[in-house]
Protein backbone atom coordinates (compact mmCIF):
# COMPACT_ATOMS: atom_id res chain seq x y z
CA UNK A 1 0.00 0.00 0.00
CA UNK A 2 1.14 3.93 -0.83
CA UNK A 3 2.24 5.98 2.13
CA UNK A 4 3.15 9.74 2.07
CA UNK A 5 6.73 8.90 1.98
CA UNK A 6 6.34 6.74 -0.98
CA UNK A 7 4.74 9.39 -3.23
CA UNK A 8 6.85 11.39 -5.64
CA UNK A 9 5.87 14.63 -4.56
CA UNK A 10 6.46 16.47 -7.73
CA UNK A 11 3.79 14.47 -9.40
CA UNK A 12 1.27 15.11 -6.96
CA UNK A 13 2.27 18.94 -7.52
CA UNK A 14 1.55 18.39 -11.14
CA UNK A 15 -1.53 16.05 -10.28
CA UNK A 16 -2.69 19.12 -7.79
CA UNK A 17 -2.18 21.58 -10.47
CA UNK A 18 -4.28 20.04 -13.28
CA UNK A 19 -7.89 19.12 -11.62
CA UNK A 20 -7.39 23.12 -9.76
CA UNK A 21 -6.97 24.09 -13.66
CA UNK A 22 -10.04 21.92 -14.51
CA UNK A 23 -12.30 23.07 -11.62
CA UNK A 24 -11.79 26.55 -12.44
CA UNK A 25 -12.01 26.82 -16.05
CA UNK A 26 -14.97 24.87 -15.80
CA UNK A 27 -16.18 27.50 -12.90
CA UNK A 28 -14.30 30.85 -14.15
CA UNK A 29 -17.38 32.01 -15.58
CA UNK A 30 -19.08 32.37 -12.60
CA UNK A 31 -16.35 35.02 -11.29
CA UNK A 32 -17.44 36.84 -14.29
CA UNK A 33 -21.27 37.15 -12.87
CA UNK A 34 -20.05 39.08 -9.99
CA UNK A 35 -16.65 41.21 -11.27
CA UNK A 36 -16.77 41.53 -14.55
CA UNK A 37 -13.61 41.07 -17.08
CA UNK A 38 -12.22 38.13 -15.24
CA UNK A 39 -10.92 35.77 -17.49
CA UNK A 40 -13.04 32.85 -18.58
CA UNK A 41 -10.55 30.55 -17.58
CA UNK A 42 -6.40 29.97 -17.11
CA UNK A 43 -5.90 28.74 -20.44
CA UNK A 44 -3.99 25.69 -19.92
CA UNK A 45 -5.56 22.64 -20.13
CA UNK A 46 -5.27 20.54 -17.21
CA UNK A 47 -7.12 17.86 -18.71
CA UNK A 48 -3.78 17.45 -21.05
CA UNK A 49 -1.52 17.33 -18.19
CA UNK A 50 -3.56 14.81 -16.76
CA UNK A 51 -3.24 13.04 -20.11
CA UNK A 52 0.28 13.45 -20.15
CA UNK A 53 1.38 12.11 -16.17
CA UNK A 54 -1.22 8.91 -16.57
CA UNK A 55 1.00 7.76 -19.57
CA UNK A 56 4.42 8.38 -18.11
CA UNK A 57 3.03 6.49 -14.55
CA UNK A 58 1.67 3.47 -16.71
CA UNK A 59 4.39 3.36 -19.27
CA UNK A 60 6.76 3.28 -16.33
CA UNK A 61 4.58 0.24 -14.70
CA UNK A 62 4.81 -1.54 -18.25
CA UNK A 63 8.64 -1.04 -18.32
CA UNK A 64 8.90 -2.57 -14.85
CA UNK A 65 6.60 -5.38 -15.74
CA UNK A 66 8.66 -5.95 -18.94
CA UNK A 67 11.58 -6.21 -16.98
CA UNK A 68 10.03 -8.95 -14.27
CA UNK A 69 11.75 -12.43 -15.34
CA UNK A 70 9.73 -15.92 -15.16
CA UNK A 71 6.08 -14.45 -15.60
CA UNK A 72 4.11 -15.11 -18.86
CA UNK A 73 3.48 -11.77 -20.79
CA UNK A 74 -0.07 -12.06 -20.36
CA UNK A 75 0.08 -12.47 -16.85
CA UNK A 76 1.57 -9.12 -16.18
CA UNK A 77 -1.07 -7.54 -19.04
CA UNK A 78 -3.98 -8.72 -17.15
CA UNK A 79 -2.54 -7.36 -13.70
CA UNK A 80 -2.02 -4.30 -15.62
CA UNK A 81 -5.36 -4.24 -16.90
CA UNK A 82 -7.00 -5.33 -12.95
CA UNK A 83 -4.63 -1.91 -11.84
CA UNK A 84 -6.09 0.10 -13.59
CA UNK A 85 -9.71 -0.88 -14.23
CA UNK A 86 -9.99 -1.11 -10.26
CA UNK A 87 -8.28 2.50 -9.94
CA UNK A 88 -10.70 4.35 -12.94
CA UNK A 89 -14.00 2.11 -13.16
CA UNK A 90 -15.70 1.89 -9.90
CA UNK A 91 -15.49 5.90 -9.78
CA UNK A 92 -17.01 6.22 -13.06
CA UNK A 93 -20.06 4.10 -12.90
CA UNK A 94 -20.54 5.51 -9.78
CA UNK A 95 -20.96 9.06 -11.45
CA UNK A 96 -22.64 7.44 -14.46
CA UNK A 97 -25.47 6.14 -12.43
CA UNK A 98 -25.39 9.77 -10.61
CA UNK A 99 -25.30 11.68 -13.80
CA UNK A 100 -28.14 9.74 -14.85
CA UNK A 101 -30.36 10.35 -11.85
CA UNK A 102 -29.56 13.99 -11.79
CA UNK A 103 -30.55 14.62 -15.47
CA UNK A 104 -33.84 12.30 -15.17
CA UNK A 105 -34.63 14.73 -12.14
CA UNK A 106 -34.25 17.69 -13.64
CA UNK A 107 -31.39 18.86 -12.53
CA UNK A 108 -29.09 18.82 -15.36
CA UNK A 109 -29.67 19.52 -18.94
CA UNK A 110 -28.99 16.53 -21.51
CA UNK A 111 -30.55 13.44 -23.55
CA UNK A 112 -31.34 9.99 -21.69
CA UNK A 113 -31.97 7.69 -25.21
CA UNK A 114 -31.12 4.06 -26.32
CA UNK A 115 -27.51 5.88 -27.13
CA UNK A 116 -27.36 6.28 -23.17
CA UNK A 117 -26.30 2.42 -23.33
CA UNK A 118 -23.01 3.57 -25.47
CA UNK A 119 -21.35 4.84 -22.38
CA UNK A 120 -21.93 1.64 -20.41
CA UNK A 121 -19.19 0.75 -22.83
CA UNK A 122 -16.83 3.63 -23.43
CA UNK A 123 -17.96 4.51 -27.02
CA UNK A 124 -19.61 8.20 -26.19
CA UNK A 125 -16.53 9.58 -27.31
CA UNK A 126 -14.75 6.58 -29.31
CA UNK A 127 -14.43 7.68 -33.45
CA UNK A 128 -18.00 10.13 -33.15
CA UNK A 129 -19.59 12.68 -30.48
CA UNK A 130 -22.45 11.58 -28.90
CA UNK A 131 -22.59 14.25 -26.82
CA UNK A 132 -25.87 13.26 -25.03
CA UNK A 133 -24.67 14.19 -21.14
CA UNK A 134 -21.69 13.36 -18.06
CA UNK A 135 -19.62 15.53 -20.94
CA UNK A 136 -16.53 15.30 -18.52
CA UNK A 137 -16.28 11.52 -19.46
CA UNK A 138 -14.76 12.16 -22.85
CA UNK A 139 -11.24 12.15 -20.88
CA UNK A 140 -12.23 9.08 -19.12
CA UNK A 141 -13.15 6.78 -22.48
CA UNK A 142 -9.58 8.44 -23.99
CA UNK A 143 -7.56 7.11 -21.20
CA UNK A 144 -9.61 3.63 -20.90
CA UNK A 145 -9.16 2.78 -24.14
CA UNK A 146 -5.62 3.41 -24.21
CA UNK A 147 -5.48 1.11 -21.27
CA UNK A 148 -7.32 -1.78 -23.37
CA UNK A 149 -5.31 -0.90 -26.52
CA UNK A 150 -1.61 -0.30 -25.62
CA UNK A 151 -0.19 -3.76 -23.98
CA UNK A 152 -2.41 -5.61 -26.83
CA UNK A 153 -0.24 -2.85 -29.77
CA UNK A 154 2.45 -3.86 -27.45
CA UNK A 155 1.94 -7.66 -27.36
CA UNK A 156 1.68 -7.57 -31.53
CA UNK A 157 4.72 -5.79 -31.54
CA UNK A 158 6.66 -8.16 -29.98
CA UNK A 159 4.86 -11.02 -31.72
CA UNK A 160 5.72 -10.09 -35.19
CA UNK A 161 9.05 -8.20 -34.93
CA UNK A 162 11.96 -9.80 -33.13
CA UNK A 163 13.15 -7.33 -30.75
CA UNK A 164 13.59 -6.07 -27.51
CA UNK A 165 11.15 -4.93 -25.14
CA UNK A 166 12.71 -1.36 -24.97
CA UNK A 167 12.15 -0.97 -28.63
CA UNK A 168 8.98 -2.23 -29.21
CA UNK A 169 7.80 -0.40 -26.24
CA UNK A 170 9.04 2.75 -28.07
CA UNK A 171 7.62 1.48 -31.64
CA UNK A 172 4.31 0.96 -30.35
CA UNK A 173 4.37 4.53 -28.29
CA UNK A 174 5.23 6.06 -31.55
CA UNK A 175 2.68 4.57 -33.65
CA UNK A 176 -0.28 5.88 -30.69
CA UNK A 177 1.89 9.12 -31.23
CA UNK A 178 1.81 9.53 -35.02
CA UNK A 179 -1.90 8.21 -36.14
CA UNK A 180 -3.86 10.24 -34.13
CA UNK A 181 -1.90 13.35 -35.79
CA UNK A 182 -2.70 12.28 -39.04
CA UNK A 183 -6.31 11.70 -38.36
CA UNK A 184 -6.74 15.09 -36.96
CA UNK A 185 -4.73 16.51 -40.27
CA UNK A 186 -7.73 14.46 -41.79
CA UNK A 187 -10.28 15.96 -40.04
CA UNK A 188 -9.07 19.43 -40.14
CA UNK A 189 -10.63 20.78 -43.26
CA UNK A 190 -14.01 20.21 -41.92
CA UNK A 191 -13.54 22.52 -39.04
CA UNK A 192 -15.03 25.63 -39.98
CA UNK A 193 -14.59 27.29 -35.82
CA UNK A 194 -13.82 25.98 -32.61
CA UNK A 195 -17.23 25.26 -31.48
CA UNK A 196 -16.50 22.38 -34.24
CA UNK A 197 -13.58 21.17 -32.68
CA UNK A 198 -14.68 20.93 -28.89
CA UNK A 199 -17.53 18.67 -30.30
CA UNK A 200 -14.97 16.98 -32.51
CA UNK A 201 -11.24 16.26 -32.31
CA UNK A 202 -10.24 17.65 -28.91
CA UNK A 203 -12.69 15.11 -27.47
CA UNK A 204 -12.20 11.66 -29.62
CA UNK A 205 -10.74 8.74 -28.72
CA UNK A 206 -8.99 8.38 -32.20
CA UNK A 207 -7.32 12.09 -32.26
CA UNK A 208 -6.67 12.05 -28.56
CA UNK A 209 -4.49 8.91 -27.41
CA UNK A 210 -1.36 10.99 -28.39
CA UNK A 211 -1.34 12.67 -25.47
CA UNK A 212 -1.49 9.68 -23.17
CA UNK A 213 1.62 8.47 -25.64
CA UNK A 214 3.65 11.79 -24.94
CA UNK A 215 3.81 10.53 -21.30
CA UNK A 216 4.48 6.73 -22.31
CA UNK A 217 7.52 8.20 -24.40
CA UNK A 218 8.83 10.53 -21.36
CA UNK A 219 8.84 7.20 -19.30
CA UNK A 220 11.08 5.35 -22.10
CA UNK A 221 12.97 8.30 -22.25
CA UNK A 222 13.79 8.76 -18.57
CA UNK A 223 15.23 5.06 -18.63
CA UNK A 224 17.99 7.27 -20.29
CA UNK A 225 17.55 10.74 -18.88
CA UNK A 226 17.83 8.63 -15.07
CA UNK A 227 20.93 10.20 -14.41
CA UNK A 228 20.32 13.37 -16.39
CA UNK A 229 21.58 16.62 -14.31
CA UNK A 230 19.43 19.15 -12.24
CA UNK A 231 20.63 21.87 -14.02
CA UNK A 232 19.32 20.13 -18.01
CA UNK A 233 15.97 18.91 -15.53
CA UNK A 234 15.34 22.52 -15.07
CA UNK A 235 16.14 23.60 -17.99
CA UNK A 236 13.30 21.27 -19.50
CA UNK A 237 10.92 22.20 -17.29
CA UNK A 238 10.79 25.76 -18.03
CA UNK A 239 10.91 25.80 -21.43
CA UNK A 240 8.13 22.91 -21.14
CA UNK A 241 6.25 25.54 -19.20
CA UNK A 242 6.95 28.13 -21.38
CA UNK A 243 5.23 26.33 -24.21
CA UNK A 244 2.47 25.48 -22.44
CA UNK A 245 1.49 28.97 -21.85
CA UNK A 246 2.67 30.05 -25.32
CA UNK A 247 0.41 27.39 -26.69
CA UNK A 248 -2.59 28.13 -24.99
CA UNK A 249 -2.28 31.68 -26.58
CA UNK A 250 -2.52 29.66 -29.84
CA UNK A 251 -5.95 28.21 -29.65
CA UNK A 252 -8.66 29.59 -30.79
CA UNK A 253 -10.75 30.87 -34.59
CA UNK A 254 -7.81 33.03 -35.45
CA UNK A 255 -5.59 30.17 -36.07
CA UNK A 256 -7.73 27.27 -36.58
CA UNK A 257 -5.62 24.85 -38.74
CA UNK A 258 -2.99 24.77 -35.88
CA UNK A 259 -5.73 24.34 -33.07
CA UNK A 260 -7.31 21.18 -35.20
CA UNK A 261 -3.87 19.66 -35.23
CA UNK A 262 -0.37 20.71 -33.96
CA UNK A 263 -2.02 22.65 -30.59
CA UNK A 264 -2.33 18.58 -29.06
CA UNK A 265 0.77 17.87 -30.24
CA UNK A 266 3.17 20.89 -28.57
CA UNK A 267 0.76 20.36 -26.01
CA UNK A 268 1.81 17.41 -25.01
CA UNK A 269 5.06 17.71 -25.64
CA UNK A 270 5.47 20.50 -23.31
CA UNK A 271 3.55 18.76 -20.59
CA UNK A 272 5.94 15.92 -20.53
CA UNK A 273 8.97 18.35 -20.31
CA UNK A 274 7.27 18.83 -16.74
CA UNK A 275 8.45 15.86 -16.24
CA UNK A 276 12.05 14.86 -15.44
CA UNK A 277 12.62 17.72 -13.04
CA UNK A 278 8.95 17.14 -10.99
CA UNK A 279 10.27 13.55 -10.84
CA UNK A 280 13.27 14.44 -8.78
CA UNK A 281 10.95 16.11 -6.03
CA UNK A 282 10.61 12.94 -4.14
CA UNK A 283 10.34 14.03 -0.65
CA UNK A 284 6.98 15.22 1.02
CA UNK A 285 7.86 18.88 2.76
CA UNK A 286 6.66 20.28 5.15
CA UNK A 287 3.09 22.10 4.42
CA UNK A 288 2.78 20.20 1.42
CA UNK A 289 0.17 17.17 2.73
CA UNK A 290 -2.32 20.07 1.36
CA UNK A 291 -0.84 18.95 -1.92
CA UNK A 292 -1.22 15.49 -1.59
CA UNK A 293 -5.00 15.52 -0.59
CA UNK A 294 -5.81 17.67 -3.53
CA UNK A 295 -3.39 14.82 -5.79
CA UNK A 296 -5.12 11.99 -4.16
CA UNK A 297 -8.89 13.33 -4.75
CA UNK A 298 -8.28 14.76 -7.68
CA UNK A 299 -9.97 11.78 -9.31
CA UNK A 300 -12.69 11.77 -7.36
CA UNK A 301 -13.20 15.87 -7.76
CA UNK A 302 -12.93 15.86 -11.47
CA UNK A 303 -15.97 13.80 -11.45
CA UNK A 304 -17.46 15.39 -8.66
CA UNK A 305 -17.44 19.31 -9.31
CA UNK A 306 -19.77 19.63 -12.80
CA UNK A 307 -22.66 17.82 -10.83
CA UNK A 308 -22.33 20.03 -7.60
CA UNK A 309 -21.98 22.97 -10.06
CA UNK A 310 -25.33 22.14 -11.66
CA UNK A 311 -26.92 22.29 -7.98
CA UNK A 312 -25.05 25.29 -7.20
CA UNK A 313 -25.93 27.22 -9.80
CA UNK A 314 -29.52 27.63 -8.28
CA UNK A 315 -27.75 29.29 -5.47
CA UNK A 316 -26.31 32.19 -7.07
CA UNK A 317 -29.35 33.27 -8.55
CA UNK A 318 -30.18 37.27 -7.50
CA UNK A 319 -26.87 37.19 -5.06
CA UNK A 320 -24.58 40.48 -5.01
CA UNK A 321 -20.96 40.35 -5.08
CA UNK A 322 -20.22 39.43 -1.59
CA UNK A 323 -22.80 36.90 -1.12
CA UNK A 324 -21.92 35.52 -4.66
CA UNK A 325 -17.71 35.39 -4.24
CA UNK A 326 -18.66 33.68 -0.63
CA UNK A 327 -21.01 30.57 -2.53
CA UNK A 328 -18.28 30.23 -5.07
CA UNK A 329 -15.50 29.98 -2.51
CA UNK A 330 -18.01 27.24 -0.39
CA UNK A 331 -18.43 25.14 -3.87
CA UNK A 332 -14.73 24.70 -3.88
CA UNK A 333 -15.20 23.89 -0.30
CA UNK A 334 -17.83 21.27 -1.00
CA UNK A 335 -16.54 19.63 -3.86
CA UNK A 336 -13.45 18.50 -1.71
CA UNK A 337 -15.14 17.50 1.00
CA UNK A 338 -17.30 15.23 -1.48
CA UNK A 339 -14.50 14.32 -3.36
CA UNK A 340 -12.43 13.03 -0.03
CA UNK A 341 -15.72 11.10 1.02
CA UNK A 342 -15.99 8.96 -2.37
CA UNK A 343 -11.95 8.87 -2.45
CA UNK A 344 -12.10 7.51 1.42
CA UNK A 345 -15.14 5.32 1.20
CA UNK A 346 -15.57 4.21 -2.43
CA UNK A 347 -12.21 4.92 -4.32
CA UNK A 348 -10.09 3.62 -2.30
CA UNK A 349 -11.87 0.35 -1.20
CA UNK A 350 -11.03 -0.82 -4.84
CA UNK A 351 -7.77 0.18 -4.96
CA UNK A 352 -6.72 -1.85 -1.89
CA UNK A 353 -8.20 -4.79 -3.60
CA UNK A 354 -5.43 -4.17 -6.21
CA UNK A 355 -1.84 -5.53 -4.63
CA UNK A 356 -3.95 -8.85 -3.51
CA UNK A 357 -5.40 -9.48 -6.64
CA UNK A 358 -2.13 -9.12 -8.23
CA UNK A 359 -0.26 -11.50 -6.11
CA UNK A 360 -3.32 -14.17 -7.44
CA UNK A 361 -2.76 -13.33 -11.59
CA UNK A 362 1.11 -13.04 -11.44
CA UNK A 363 1.93 -15.74 -8.72
CA UNK A 364 4.39 -13.29 -7.72
CA UNK A 365 4.44 -9.98 -6.17
CA UNK A 366 3.61 -6.73 -8.04
CA UNK A 367 5.97 -4.51 -9.85
CA UNK A 368 3.05 -1.14 -9.76
CA UNK A 369 2.06 -0.65 -6.30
Amino acid sequence: MTTLHDRIFGLDVLRAAAILLVVFDHNADVLGWFSPGVPAGSGIDGVDLFFVLSGYLIGSILLKYAALDGVPWWRRVLDFWQRRWLRTLPNYYLFLVINILLLAGGVTEGVLNHNTWAYVFFLQYLWKSLDLFFWESWSLVVEEWFYLLFPLALSLVLAAIRTTVRKGFLLAVMCFIVVPLLVRFLMAPDVSRVFDLELGARHLVITRLDSIGFGMLMAWAMTILMRASNGLRSVLFLLGFALLVLNSWAYGDDALYYSSTWFFTVNAMASALLLPFLSTLQRVPRGGGVVVFVSKVSYAMYLVHLPVRAVWNRLYWERGVTEGLLLWVCYWLVCFGISWLVYRFWEKRFMDLRDGLGRRVLGAPTPSS
